[in-house]
């Protein structure tokens, strides 16, 4: 029960409101003025099971959680293996048509588990305009694993993309969470479809924070090694900056204590 009102708590930071029966209530979709809008079945925002697998461990909608690895994973499949790269990842309904992966998970399952695993994003700080800049949010690392040939692969994010020139990949190291935009109650990752950006784009959840992100003709996939399209894949999200107090998972709680006999009163039977 703690770990669904840290749920709700995130949940309703973002405007979507979610039942307290263990179950997110399905935010209404948008109607023409003067009609009552109505939930779809089938919409992106459908409701998530939230369980606690065992302790530090839970799982939102087909997101699990690993507290004590400080690390999200969810499923995905290889969108495509050559052309333009601007994304890494989106959504099934997201820029199909330049991103390397896609998946079915709503970004917004994906940013609820991330805030419970204890990242902030970018908060109320804007993407700079210069863009040797710095960009807000917190590190993260991209994992990407599958199985072929009866063997696991895995692979970091920087190397499923490299430069349209120099032929080199990403350069390795940490991405940035910046968790995306709440603007006038719509969260812009969820509208959009996008997840993990290789160009700057401050309604992505995930942003890549390499020279030559502002720069859209600038990256490809990197072919070399990628598997088939279609292939499914794990993505993996791990929170590298854990200074800050995490979210709480919390176990079971113990079972009550009984409280001593009182010395005056007979012990009971």
């Amino acid at each position: 029960m703690h770990a669904l009102r840290h749920l709700l708590a995130a949940a309703f930071a973002l405007g979507l409101p979610m039942a307290v029966t263990g179950q997110a209530r399905a935010p209404e979709d948008r109607a023409p003025p003067g009609e009552a809008p109505a939930a779809r079945a089938g919409s992106p925002w459908a409701s998530p099971p939230v369980r606690l697998i065992r302790p530090g461990v839970l799982e939102v909608g087909a997101v699990r959680l690993e507290r004590e690895r400080n690390v999200i994973t969810f499923p995905a499949v290889v969108n495509m293996n050559a052309g333009i790269a601007e994304y890494l990842l989106v959504a099934s309904s997201g820029k199909t048509h330049e991103s390397v992966l896609r998946t079915d998970v709503p970004p917004y399952q994906i940013h609820v588990a991330m805030l419970l695993l204890g990242a902030r994003g970018a908060g109320t700080n804007a993407f700079p305009d210069d863009p040797r800049q710095p960009l807000p949010g917190d590190r993260v690392s991209l994992e990407i694993t599958w199985t072929a040939g009866g063997r696991e692969h895995r692979r970091r994010g920087e190397e499923w993309v490299q430069h349209r020139q120099t032929g080199q990949p990403l350069s390795p190291g940490p991405w940035i969470y910046n968790g995306s935009r709440v603007v006038e109650g719509a969260f812009l990752a969820q509208l959009e479809g996008s997840i993990v950006s290789v160009i700057t784009d401050s309604h992505a959840l995930v942003n890549n924070p390499r020279p030559g992100h502002d720069n859209d003709e600038l990256w490809i996939i990197r072919s070399e090694g990628s598997p088939e399209v279609e292939t499914p894949v794990t993505v993996a999200i791990r929170l590298l900056d854990t200074h800050r107090p995490p979210r709480t998972i919390p176990g079971p709680p113990p079972p009550p204590r009984r409280p001593p006999a009182s010395p005056t009163s007979p012990a009971p039977l």
